[in-house]
């Protein structure tokens, strides 16, 4: 115990030495808010969001937008709100990716078609990736002009009568202004070809060219599928077995139906003959539909403006 009391002497005695000695140092801690910390975080970590910026090349470049029943966009100028013009445009270029994988899918099918049976099994698997590829655009590109299409339909519904009938008003002059333009550059165009070649005149050719602007040409596809839901394993066979043939496209309707259709075809004949065809080939109920400027028309009426009645 001695020994212990010696040593704790000696500790106390270099303690009081320091005190006396050295200068004291008091560190004063101040109480702070949780939230005023959190808040600095907050504050920290928030990024201002960038706005889109439209490519100069498409400012003036010409859209079809079908918000509602009532309001329709020509220029990417006529959108209210950005984020809705963003997602149209990024629409726009997965659309172009989807034209591309189509096409290379269509070169790939005709290599398949003239390849051995020891290569077709490898070049199967290739088209159906690009399919299920396809299919991934076509479901974002429909989600995207969808979202865009709500986010400037609320606006509309809430704005005041007035400016609704002003923008409408706009667009019809926008409208009329954007089509004489065009048909007369078209006719310029060709016009110069034509007095090049065989010396038509200018007045003619103009009337030519007003005349094709206002045709819209009717294109029947073959409905090999309606699924709402999950697909059944069948069906799903089906349409990846017919995909290796043809090329299957998909959408969705306004009621989430998602519609597997085959074909472009221009004359209601042809369809009838490549829904002969697919009905050989696996599908049991194929049905003709068409469609005018992307828009779902009566059979009957398809003829008619086809004129193959």
């Amino acid at each position: 115990m001695a020994a212990n009391s010696g040593i704790t002497n000696t500790f106390q005695h270099q303690r009081d030495t320091t005190e006396n000695h050295e200068e004291k140092k008091f560190h004063f801690v101040i109480p702070v808010n949780p939230d005023t910390i959190q808040n600095q975080i907050s504050k920290k970590e928030s990024i201002p969001s960038i706005k889109f910026i439209l490519p100069d090349s498409l400012t003036g470049k010409m859209i079809n937008f079908q918000v509602n029943s009532d309001i329709i966009y020509l220029i990417f100028s006529n959108f209210i709100k950005n984020e809705s013009k963003e997602m149209f445009y990024e629409a726009m270029l997965k659309e172009h990716e989807l034209k591309r994988v189509s096409s290379q899918n269509d070169s790939v099918r005709k290599i398949y078609s003239i390849s051995g049976s020891d290569k077709k099994e490898e070049i199967a698997v290739q088209i159906l990736k690009n399919e299920e590829h396809s299919s991934a655009l076509n479901q974002e590109i429909s989600n995207l002009y969808q979202t865009a299409r709500e986010n400037e339909d609320q606006y509309w519904q809430n704005c005041p009568t007035s400016e609704r009938i002003k923008f409408q008003e706009k667009i019809k002059l926008l409208k009329d202004s954007l089509t004489l333009s065009k048909a007369r550059e078209e006719a310029d165009k060709q016009s110069k070809i034509m007095i090049n070649t065989m010396g038509v005149s200018h007045e003619s050719s103009q009337n030519k060219e007003v005349k094709s602007e206002t045709t819209s040409a009717i294109i029947y596809k073959i409905q090999i599928g309606v699924f709402k839901g999950k697909i059944p394993d069948s069906s799903n066979n089906m349409i990846k077995k017919l995909s290796v043939l043809r090329k299957v496209e998909n959408y969705s309707d306004e009621k989430g139906i998602k519609i597997y259709t085959t074909g472009n075809l221009k004359t209601y004949k042809e369809a009838l003959t490549m829904q002969n065809q697919v009905k050989h080939e696996g599908v049991k109920n194929p049905v003709i539909v068409a469609f005018q400027n992307g828009k779902k028309v009566a059979i009957e009426e398809a003829k008619k403006i086809s004129k193959e009645l």
